[in-house]
């Protein structure tokens, strides 16, 4: 089922009445976008994204969005390629994949640069799974079958010696399925997922950590270096078709990144729909503050990083190891340089 978030364009009314407002704007060759969004919308590496739909940056920018929640980051991908959206907000990793399969994707401007997946393992199986090694034999949970946690908990047993063919995997979902999935039944030995449902399973009592991505140490340890999370990604056809478009989207995201790096918890709560975190605002609050390091950032790509990602993913799909792709068409620093000067420092509204 979607959920569907329709940003109203009275803003935008506003803003084209204003002779000031509109020559702060180039020519904008789409205006009204549709936005697929990847997985659970309460999930800490789509905070950035949310802020800027929220607090009416992308308006600002003379944008109206209609921004659509998916199931899972692959539902949110085959939308933009099926040509039913016009943007994704998903893994980086995608513009990667697609590549190989004659698909360019841009990542616009990623907002994520710690990928925030955190392993962990049932309470009662702590004193036996003490190290990645000891993994071999036991049963994973992760959101789905070839996804960014998936690759993570293969990479991490991969990077320990050990097979990751070795573990069983078993698809439990994000967000409160994941929680239900580790708390019912006794099935799963670990679990790889993101905030909250991480920060509820372990403040329950449920689980403990064994490997957390949710900061420079930690994905350092599990990628060996800098990595890309979330982005938002278009068909490189159509960042060539819409330039200014594509820059308008891009100057909504690094205002809210810039925002970010001065706000505090409670400012960012408000900035963000109640729905989000009213099951557990505590637990919510505690998510934000572990995870603010990962969208406080410029959003400027390393190559490094880039190739970080590849690395990863071709763990589970060897394919991958030798494909020869060309970076250079799934990221653009241009655009985020752009923005970077027109919120050059942290803003408010």
């Amino acid at each position: 089922m979607r959920h569907a978030l329709a940003i109203s364009a009275a803003s935008l009314a506003v803003l084209a009445a204003s002779g000031a407002a509109a020559a702060d704007h180039p020519s904008l060759e789409k205006k009204n976008l549709t936005i697929a969004v990847g997985g659970s919308i309460s999930q800490m590496n789509k905070v950035a994204y949310f802020v800027a739909l929220n607090r009416k940056y992308f308006e600002q920018e003379g944008l109206a969005i209609e921004s659509n929640a998916f199931a899972s980051g692959t539902a949110a991908l085959q939308s933009l390629v099926g040509g039913s959206a016009d943007v994704a907000e998903g893994a980086y990793e995608h513009t990667l994949r697609m590549q190989t399969k004659g698909v360019n994707l841009t990542c616009l401007v990623p907002y994520g640069r710690y990928p925030g997946n955190v392993l962990v393992v049932r309470k009662s199986e702590a004193d036996k799974i003490k190290a990645i090694a000891d993994l071999k034999g036991k049963k994973i949970g992760v959101s789905a079958p070839g996804s960014s946690t998936h690759n993570f908990a293969a990479g991490l047993m991969e990077r320990a010696g050990v097979s990751w063919k070795d573990a069983s995997y078993v698809s439990i979902g994000t967000g409160p399925s994941a929680v239900a999935a580790m708390k019912t039944g006794g099935e799963l030995d670990a679990l790889v997922n993101l905030d909250p449902a991480i920060n509820t399973l372990v403040e329950d009592g449920d689980a403990v950590v064994l490997s957390d991505s949710r900061t420079a140490e930690g994905t350092h340890q599990a990628f060996g270096g800098d990595y890309l999370a979330d982005c938002l990604m278009v068909k490189s056809d159509f960042l060539k078709a819409n330039p200014n478009t594509s820059q308008a989207i891009v100057n909504a995201i690094v205002h809210a990144m810039q925002w970010l790096k001065t706000a505090s918890i409670d400012d960012i709560m408000k900035s963000l729909p109640p729905s989000y975190y009213k099951s557990g605002e505590a637990l919510y609050r505690v998510s934000l503050q572990r995870n603010l390091p990962a969208f406080q950032w410029d959003g400027i790509v390393k190559q490094e990083a880039a190739q970080n990602v590849l690395d990863s993913i071709a763990v589970l799909d060897p394919v991958l190891k030798h494909a020869n792709i060309n970076f250079s068409l799934t990221y653009d620093n241009n655009l985020v340089e752009t923005a970077l000067r027109k919120y050059h420092s942290p803003v408010s509204q």
